[in-house]
């Protein structure tokens, strides 16, 4: 009779439980904010190391740090929704300095425009493809490389993880390439892996 009565006493508060958490739920769900909204425009913030891997000569040498504050802005808004690419396409306004490290010490900066898809499976969690062009100023002084004006082609991919609605850490590579196309020898040219962390905040 008493291990009846407490098995009973058990459902009902188990349909109790259930019950309650069908009531809540909905208003759990309606509470937890968006990690992002279309329309966004953002202040972005990446720094990283760079290591030069192809040419020949002194440019297979190089070594620098990247630096690169942006502005962003989503010009899509969500598309592809449920598919595997669904996510937004964001337009970069960036600008990029250099500080070489090896073989020789020097700067190169100029600016750069990027084109950046998101992908957004998950609410927190997006990795990304950016791919861009820029032009600045080579100050390197390589043998094999000639110092001057100076154009930014490169692409790469990374990771986004929302902290909150605002606020973004991510991860990121890029292949940077350095070259004059041709204007002026010597043009080896400077391909480097360029491994970036940093973050963004979003201020709409």
């Amino acid at each position: 009779m008493g291990l009846s009565l407490g098995v009973t006493n058990m459902r009902m508060r188990l349909t109790t439980f259930l019950f309650c958490l069908a009531l809540i739920s909905p208003v759990i769900a309606v509470a937890e904010p968006p990690y992002w909204q279309p329309g966004a425009s953002y202040l972005g913030f990446q720094a990283g190391w760079g290591n030069g891997f192809s040419g020949h000569g002194d440019t297979r040498q190089v070594e620098y740090i990247a630096v690169f504050p942006h502005l962003g802005f989503d010009i899509s808004g969500m598309v592809g929704a449920g598919r595997w690419y669904g996510g937004n396409l964001d337009l970069l306004l960036e600008a990029e300095y250099f500080s070489s490290l090896e073989p020789q010490t020097g700067d190169s900066a100029g600016g750069a425009i990027l084109l950046r898809h998101n992908f957004r499976p998950w609410p927190r969690l997006s990795p990304y493809l950016e791919i861009g062009f820029g032009v600045g100023y080579l100050d390197f002084d390589l043998r094999d490389q000639a110092d001057g004006l100076i154009f930014y082609p490169q692409f790469g991919a990374g990771l986004n993880y929302a902290i909150s609605r605002r606020l973004n850490l991510n991860a990121g590579w890029r292949y940077h390439h350095m070259s004059n196309a041709g204007r002026e020898q010597p043009n080896s040219g400077i391909d480097a892996n360029v491994f970036l962390l940093g973050f963004s905040y979003t201020w709409n």
